[in-house]
């Protein structure tokens, strides 16, 4: 386990979805609350009979602390989990729109339609309940090659008029700065149907990509896996 961590201090969109009933599982007690929604968020005061009935041994749960209080808890009574780093960037509304060059001509960028929604590339999508819902709620855009889906941009959940972003592109895809175009139109929408959009990088490449953007971070924070 790495020496430094951090919790946590700010409710990111999948947390609020879940504790307003539309996302996962809240579970709530007088002091605190575990939320299933994704990762497993553990807020207030730990509550151990809890903790231990969710995560048996190596159930491969991602937990991020809200309170120190659980983060203390989680180093104590589970010293072997693995830890990494994700990257809070401030949620955004208005972005930067950087030069990335046209794309080769075997290369065609799409919106996220019902052709789309219904091939759920990435699982993206499968948090709507039909392709209306999307269209309505939803933002995202994909790359094919071929006629075949090989990147895609896509908001994960919406939630009170705001968006979470995921993106992923298929191995033998990568380092072609695909990703950054679907990206690219998936914003542009946003922008202009006044969609906020939350940015919770995974990792390094992830973040820098936001700051082309023109995202900001917000923290860092340590996930533990157990």
């Amino acid at each position: 386990m790495n020496s430094t961590y951090s919790i946590l201090k700010s409710k990111p969109l999948l947390l609020r979805a879940c504790e307003a009933g539309h996302f996962g599982k809240n579970h709530v007690y007088g002091n605190g609350s575990i939320a299933e929604a994704l990762f497993t968020y553990l807020s207030g005061e730990p509550n151990e009979a809890l903790i231990n009935q969710l995560c048996t041994p190596k159930c491969g749960r991602h937990l991020v602390c809200l309170s120190e209080q659980w983060a203390s808890f989680i180093r104590q009574n589970f010293p072997d989990a693995e830890t990494y780093v994700r990257y809070q960037m401030k949620s955004a509304a208005h972005f930067v729109f950087p030069d990335l060059g046209g794309l080769s001509s075997e290369f065609e960028v799409q919106k996220f339609g019902e052709k789309e929604f219904e091939a759920k590339p990435f699982s993206h999508g499968m948090n709507y309940k039909s392709a209306e819902d999307f269209a309505a709620n939803g933002a995202g855009a994909v790359i094919r090659y071929d006629g075949k889906i090989v990147s895609s941009a896509s908001s994960f959940i919406s939630f009170e008029n705001e968006i979470e972003l995921d993106f992923s592109t298929l191995e033998d895809y990568r380092r072609k700065g695909l990703a950054n175009h679907c990206i690219s139109q998936m914003l542009k929408d946003c922008e202009k149907r006044g969609l906020l959009v939350h940015w919770d990088a995974q990792t390094e490449i992830s973040r820098n990509i936001a700051f082309k953007f023109g995202f900001e971070l917000n923290q860092n924070y340590t996930v533990y896996i157990v």
